[in-house]
């Protein structure tokens, strides 16, 4: 027995198979990140946060090479034992960085720069121990999307 590609009678029209889905126009590069043993959260967040982030963008290459949108998600000790109160399990990182690009080969070309190689790798060896990546597509399901990025809204409140 397959799976049901579309639902029968679809309550959002842009749900539907007729619609094609919500493919938004851009890859984003999910890295799942873990901190070395021997660095603190507060350490390891504030630097990833101010010392890295900036590193990342006050680079030529990350001007030249078309990135998006850089974001980055923490998961502190404080937040996972709250959510651990609420039931929730969460995932053994200790955060995440998210890059959206146009076009894979956009990565490449950042990653192969010689201020990468060079001045980010480095930094990154000092604070981050295990890396983790996921590479995809967002399709919107719910709310909006990201204008500058020219992709498609989801289903709004209006529409429930």
């Amino acid at each position: 027995m397959g799976l049901d590609k579309s639902p029968k009678n679809p309550t959002f029209e842009m749900l539907s198979e007729k619609a094609g889905g919500n493919r938004q126009p851009y890859y984003k590069i999910m890295f799942f990140l873990n901190k070395k043993p021997d660095i603190s959260d507060e350490d390891f967040h504030k630097h990833w946060e101010m010392v890295h982030a900036d590193l990342t963008v006050a680079t030529k290459a990350f001007r030249d090479v078309s990135i998006l949108r850089y974001v980055q998600y923490h998961q502190t000790t404080e937040i996972k034992t709250e959510a651990s109160s609420l039931g929730l399990t969460c995932l053994p990182y200790d955060g995440c960085t998210e890059m959206y690009v146009k076009d894979l080969n956009d990565w490449k070309s950042f990653t192969d720069s010689p201020e990468f190689k060079s001045v980010l790798a480095s930094d990154s060896r000092r604070f981050i121990g295990q890396a983790s990546v996921m590479v995809g597509y967002e399709s919107v399901i719910y709310g909006d999307a990201i204008p500058s990025l020219g992709g498609k809204d989801g289903v709004s409140r209006s529409d429930l």
